[in-house]
């Protein structure tokens, strides 16, 4: 018997079968079809694909933006069309009673995963803070996934830890991501005279073959990011914090991050912040996914 995740993003849907020990087998990637409807339609299509093929029991499907678990409702998922969308709702009578269902956030779905089976040993408490062209984040606290009262818990990339600065999508102002992202390095590249579409790319190369401009555009923006991990230390007092996503996964970044993080401190206790990337790479959502569609109330 399998437990079938999905993890669906603007651009692709993965997909796989992942064992009780958190190995995935199976694996598909397929692009995404448009937004709106044609999404959930595919979506359908793929776990009917898997179920011809194999006894799948329980199905987990995660996407980025606002979701409640517990209702399976996703607030918003700007990049695929969705705003208030019942997705368990839509999906539930396309499957058959017997086959658990749980959507959630990517971000929660991945700390969970590596929380299970990243080895990181380091107890029953971490935070996982995905870095890529914004900012998202999971975290888990005493063995379960932090959810809050709408299930936004561990959403940390619009942290306003800049009041009145730079604008953001989100109708805020100085929110983390703006300073500490893909598209924050983007910018900063930018500004230091990298003007090419891969400026970001471009930067973090010259930067780490010692171009002193480059470098002190890529350290800002290293800087940044780990003033928001130390806030969110401060407060959880997590044992680890995990660093995914494109840019946060990048070795070209992590000895920046890691050189400002020598310099942080969380008080009290006057701590070094525990910093290390994420070990499950692109799979981290569809374990996720599947290993808590086995361990939530079926649906």
């Amino acid at each position: 018997m399998s437990a079938l995740g999905l993890d669906v993003g603007g651009t692709k849907i993965a997909a796989g079968l992942v064992g009780l020990d958190g190995s995935a087998a199976e694996v598909t990637t397929t692009p995404t079809a448009g937004s709106g409807q044609a999404v959930v339609d595919q979506i359908t299509g793929i776990i009917d694909e898997y179920r011809t093929a194999h006894p799948v029991t329980s199905v987990g499907l995660v996407v980025p933006g606002g979701v409640d678990p517990r209702t399976g409702v996703v607030a918003a998922a700007s990049n695929l069309g969705w705003r208030d969308l019942d997705l368990l709702g839509a999906l539930r009578p396309r499957l058959p009673p017997s086959v658990a269902l749980h959507v959630d956030n990517d971000a929660s779905a991945a700390a969970w995963a590596e929380h299970r089976f990243g080895g990181h040993g380091q107890g029953d408490s971490l935070v996982l803070v995905t870095v890529g062209t914004g900012i998202g984040g999971g975290v888990v606290v005493d063995g379960r996934v932090v959810r809050g009262v709408s299930g936004a818990g561990g959403e940390v990339g619009h942290l306003p830890l800049h009041p009145g600065g730079r604008a953001c999508e989100c109708g805020s102002s100085g929110c983390w991501e703006q300073y500490a992202s893909g598209r924050a390095l983007h910018r900063a590249a930018q500004v230091a005279g990298w003007y090419t579409e891969t400026a970001g790319r471009d930067v973090l190369r010259a930067a780490s073959a010692g171009d002193v401009v480059a470098a002190a555009a890529v350290a800002e923006v290293a800087t940044h990011l780990v003033h928001g991990i130390v806030v969110l230390t401060a407060v959880l007092d997590s044992a680890l914090v995990l660093l995914g996503g494109g840019l946060g996964s990048d070795p070209l970044f992590q000895p920046f991050v890691h050189a400002a993080a020598s310099a942080a401190t969380v008080t009290p206790p006057r701590r070094r912040i525990p910093i290390r990337p994420a070990s499950l790479g692109v799979l981290a959502g569809v374990i996720g996914a599947a290993d808590l569609s086995r361990t939530t109330t079926r649906r």
